[in-house]
């Protein structure tokens, strides 16, 4: 039986185990074992609907080393540039939404992209096609042929093109300000460096930011902007600007200036801002400079989704139309394979910062990350932002999960953003808001197959943590367990595991951390080199189980076959990601077996509640 449920407004389709394949006596297929593709109201990312037809190739931006220096003096050189060319492309695809073009501007990635180049050649099979390659200058000021000009989309009523003035060398806040103007008034952004030239060609101002704060945006803008998602960036970048144009969003900067806070914060006017938002809104970017409990924590509070993307591009191409795009699933084990050992010790490695969707869209895709021949041996497990990456590049998505070695696990982080579980909506209708995320981020991993989720703590065993996973269980029969971790030691919450049933009446698994690969320069407890790490393993009595996180951007030095707890943290090394598990691992005895998160999960069930997991296993049919 089919049973519909709803939750503050989104109807989620819940599954009986099975019930898609469904015996009389209660078996089903594991293979079929998620839901199909649908749209359930389960999509939180603002996109156009409207596709274009055609788009120009935007040049001179990506891998431009210095697309954010405001020293440059040509006019198609640094941040003032960039801007020109964020709010070209951001103004292309509101004028699309908005009916009034049908030509939208893509930012060339060149040949160092490939997230980019998968979605290029996504969107291009949808009919759109190339008009040729220009610079934001010639876009701006060139004669092109009827509905290929897109000077049209901001030229005024009195039949000039205009802009909104920046000054981004004298107040490094007025290209925030710029970025908020430019869809107000539907212009593009120029620089007092680059005003004469503009002048010159018949551009007029519409709007002076130059000695502009943006708590003087915020005052005179806020009713023109949206409330379903905020962007956060520092100032002296143009990153996100493209995107927040195209969809009417505000922009705001924490710190004064780049990468400091002693010029001051705009704390107060973030935390009115968060309130202002709709529950759930997500937060795009990153700051500089601060502690990123600082403004995660605050979005976390109000009920909101951190989106940790920040050097990203394209945003409204890579995302176009996503809700009819969805495809991918994760690769899972049968648990039904698994060798159910339980005099054994077990311990799985996983990458941190899976939330990271810059990341994911850059280098994740490497050779000592997500791509490394040793995921085989190592068994790596890598979290992903599933929620979140499906909707901004559902074809890159795709193509991860097509390439995700089946000896490793994938887990979604953290719940569809980065924040934490425990203090999410602490200030915003808490029950509600939560169970809200729960049912919408839900829905994301039935439909990929993604049977395990990663979620953040500040304190990983409160009242308040514990009712977060009892939310995530109880709404998803489909989800076999939980990691958690604990912000700033990841391993505070020393592998305690706590039990939860979910609707079937099965207990699933929440598993804290036990220890983390990380390069403090020092070890700490429970974090450490990888000999440190495989010592603390070495020492378990037997029947444990470890989840070992591998901070992402920790190097440690090859000392061979030393096992000096200590020398693998000396500065310089090249031993990163999936090779300091290697490393790690290389140490442990022979009483620990080295498996994925998955089977780490499995063997923990078939030791707790073996009469309860062999069921669920018999009824398994392939």
């Amino acid at each position: 039986m089919m049973i519909s449920r709803i939750f503050t407004g989104i109807l989620l389709t819940t599954l009986s185990i099975g019930c898609a394949s469904k015996t009389d006596d209660g078996r089903f297929s594991y293979s079929s074992f998620h839901d199909a593709f649908s749209d359930v109201g389960q999509y939180w990312i603002p996109s156009n609907s409207r596709l274009p037809e055609r788009y120009w190739n935007l040049t001179d931006i990506l891998g431009n080393s210095q697309k954010n220096n405001i020293s440059q003096t040509s006019i198609t050189e640094g941040l003032q540039y960039h801007l020109l060319a964020q709010s070209i492309q951001g103004l292309s695809f509101l004028a699309t939404e908005e009916g009034k073009s049908k030509v939208a501007v893509w930012m060339d990635e060149g040949t160092d992209y490939p997230a980019y180049t998968n979605s290029r050649t996504a969107f291009e099979a949808m009919g759109i096609k190339e008009i040729g390659k220009r610079t934001a200058v010639e876009l701006a000021t060139e004669q092109f042929e009827p509905g290929e000009d897109l000077k049209q989309i901001w030229t005024g009523d009195d039949g000039k093109p205009g802009y909104i003035l920046s000054d981004v060398v004298n107040n490094p806040e007025s290209g925030n300000v710029a970025a908020v103007a430019a869809h107000v008034y539907q212009a593009i952004i120029v620089d007092i460096r680059d005003k004469d030239f503009f002048d010159a060609r018949g551009y007029v101002m519409r709007y002076d930011a130059t000695k502009k704060s943006v708590a003087d945006s915020w005052r005179e803008f806020k009713d023109k902007c949206s409330n379903s998602a905020l962007v956060v960036m520092p100032v002296q970048t143009g990153e996100l600007r493209s995107y927040a144009i195209a969809h009417k969003l505000f922009v705001i900067n924490l710190n004064h200036i780049y990468q400091s806070s002693s010029e001051g914060q705009n704390v107060e006017l973030f935390e009115e801002i968060l309130q202002w938002l709709e529950p759930n809104a997500p937060v795009f970017g990153w700051e500089q400079g601060v502690g990123e409990d600082v403004f995660v924590r605050r979005v976390t509070k109000t009920g909101n989704r951190m989106v940790p993307y920040d050097w990203a591009y394209n945003t409204d191409f890579t995302a176009l139309d996503y809700k009819n795009r969805q495809k991918g699933l994760v690769k899972v084990d049968n648990p039904k394979k698994y060798l159910y050992d339980p005099s054994k010790n077990y311990a799985s490695f996983y990458l941190s910062d899976g939330d990271n969707i810059q990341w994911m869209m850059n280098n994740f895709n490497r050779d000592i990350y997500y791509a490394s021949k040793d995921v085989t041996a190592t068994k790596f497990s890598f979290g992903l932002p599933v929620a979140n990456l499906d909707m901004i590049a559902p074809d890159w998505l795709n193509y991860l999960l097509e390439k995700q070695n089946p000896a490793g696990s994938v887990f979604e982080s953290f719940g569809g953003g980065y924040f934490y579980a425990d203090e999410f909506a602490q200030d915003k209708d808490r029950l509600n808001t939560l169970q809200k995320t729960v049912v919408a981020t839900t829905a994301h991993l039935r439909q990929h197959n993604c049977k395990i989720l990663g979620l953040f703590t500040m304190d990983c065993d409160s009242p308040a943590a514990m009712e977060a996973y009892k939310a995530y269980i109880e709404t998803n029969n489909m989800l076999e367990g939980i990691v958690v971790v604990q912000y700033a030691p990841y391993a505070a919450g020393d592998g305690k595991v706590f039990w939860f049933k979910n609707s079937d009446g099965f207990h699933i698994p929440v598993i804290t951390t036990k220890y983390a690969l990380w390069n403090h320069g020092d070890n700490r407890p429970n974090q450490g080199s990888p000999a440190y790490i495989a010592s603390k393993i070495n020492q378990l009595g037997e029947g444990s189980f470890s989840a070992v996180c591998v901070h992402a951007w920790s190097r440690f030095s090859d000392i061979g076959s030393s096992d000096d707890l200590q020398a693998e943290n000396t500065p310089g090394g090249n031993v990163i990601g999936v090779a300091a598990a290697k490393k790690c691992i290389e140490r442990i005895n022979n009483n620990t077996r080295i498996v994925n998160l998955q089977e780490l999960i499995w063997q923990m069930r078939m030791v707790h509640y073996p009469k309860e997991t062999a069921l669920f296993l018999s009824r398994i049919t392939d």
